[in-house]
């Protein structure tokens, strides 16, 4: 269980908490007034503070800030991926988080199966990844909380945001033909970096083609067909160490 806690509203010298910090603070790991708890901004922030108030009808407490450090973002790492079924994308958000991903964002794709066609069932969706992202945030003591983009259709991409800095685009398609391996993709630490990874039935033709007129460069991370959860493990795990960022 993860011993940190996370929020937004720090003001001056203080922080406070509601919801579900106040349940995992104080009702799961029983908190009280004067203990020294330790949390995130998602920002690269890292704070510890001491309790000051609680107030279990509000389901809020509030903390005096005792100490802070702060780190410096990693270049950034755009994931772009395939809507899978079921929760399997929670699993991909926990473990992008993990691996230093800066921005998320999923994709439907033409052999993607999940559809969110109404607004509210993307807001929905959004608000439980979004809870998920802190989750992991928390348990793996990443201090940079990703952005989480709402769903694309693959053909309607437009170019990648640019950082500033130097951007390297990838695709993985094991369908498609020369594919380069991923050893021959020439990464630098300070490179910015946007992977894309389709649905384990890979992306269509016209997705590709869609891709590399975005500039992005098709390549394979091996011969055996992956699941999406562990192609995008192993992608993520590849780029971090080409680009000495693990």
């Amino acid at each position: 269980m993860s011993r940190f806690a996370y929020t937004e509203a720090i003001t001056g010298n203080g922080a406070s908490f509601a919801n579900d910090e106040f349940q995992h603070q104080i009702k799961v790991l029983r908190h009280q007034a004067g203990d020294l708890i330790d949390f995130f901004d998602g920002r690269g922030g890292c704070y510890q503070g001491r309790i000051t108030s609680i107030d279990n009808r509000k389901k809020w407490f509030q903390v005096e800030i005792t100490d802070f450090r702060s780190h410096q973002p990693s270049p950034p790492l755009h994931l772009l991926v395939a809507l899978p079924k079921g929760g399997k994308l929670d699993s991909i958000i926990q473990k992008s988080i993990e691996l230093g991903v800066t921005m998320i964002t999923p994709l439907v794709t033409a052999r993607t199966e999940v559809r969110l066609n109404t607004d509210k069932k993307i807001e929905t969706r959004m608000e439980h990844w979004q809870r998920v992202a802190i989750a992991s945030l928390k348990q793996s003591g990443n201090p940079f909380l990703p952005k989480i983009n709402a769903p694309e259709e693959v053909l309607r991409l437009r170019q990648i945001e640019s950082t500033g800095l130097p951007i390297k685009q990838i695709v993985f398609h094991p369908g498609a033909e020369n594919l380069l391996s991923i050893r021959k993709v020439t990464l630098d630490r300070g490179d910015a970096v946007a992977l894309a990874l389709g649905p384990e039935g890979g992306f269509s033709e016209g997705e590709i083609t869609n891709f590399c007129a975005l500039g992005f460069s098709p390549a394979s991370i091996g011969e055996r067909i992956l699941r999406l959860e562990t192609a995008v493990v192993s992608a993520l795990t590849l780029i971090q160490h080409f680009r000495n960022c693990i």
